[in-house]
């Protein structure tokens, strides 16, 4: 008995010890926190900003009609969704889940935005305007799409192998 509490003791004094000088007390059966995949895949694929700034325009329009704010523009939130693009157009597939499992709330921390309020739409396939109707037409996307509590914008688009084009918009509200 007199082992186990002094390691629980070693274990406990080193934790507090780490705590004090601002180094975050990680245990040995802790791993590190390793930034999502989409993050290096956006070095790799640059995607069509100009895309990506008409499906900002086609959300906003699509915003406007239905009597909502206009959503500015956050470069944080374009990083994101044109990093999950890319994942998406590499892999040829479309999820709101990254190839490493990661949802767009690891990938806001990743970037240091605020995750509250932070959701996704993702789809592949003709143009902006298609996207942005695709989502009005259901009824989850749609309800995301035009929520209130969404204040800035972020679009992505990236084409795959496959020759078709793969659609990915953040919404968040930077409530720092």
């Amino acid at each position: 008995m007199s082992v186990f509490r002094t390691l629980a003791a070693a274990v406990s004094l080193a934790a507090l010890a780490a705590c004090q000088q601002g180094i975050p007390a990680a245990m040995p059966w802790q791993t590190p926190a390793v930034p999502p995949a989409e993050e290096s895949l956006a070095t790799q694929c640059a995607g069509d900003p100009a895309i990506a700034a008409q499906l900002d325009g086609a959300v906003n329009a699509a915003r406007e009609v239905e009597g909502k704010t206009l959503l500015d523009s956050a470069p944080d939130l374009t990083q994101i969704a044109q990093s999950h693009a890319c994942d998406m157009a590499l892999l040829g597939r479309v999820d709101v889940e990254g190839s490493n499992g990661s949802s767009v709330v690891d990938r806001a921390r990743a970037v240091g935005y605020p995750t509250c309020g932070v959701v996704q739409l993702v789809w592949r396939g003709g143009s902006p305007a298609d996207a942005v109707a695709n989502w009005l037409a259901r009824e989850a996307q749609r309800t995301e799409m035009l929520g209130q509590s969404s204040r800035q914008v972020g679009s992505g688009h990236a084409v795959g192998a496959d020759g078709m084009a793969y659609y990915s918009v953040v919404l968040g509200d930077n409530c720092r």
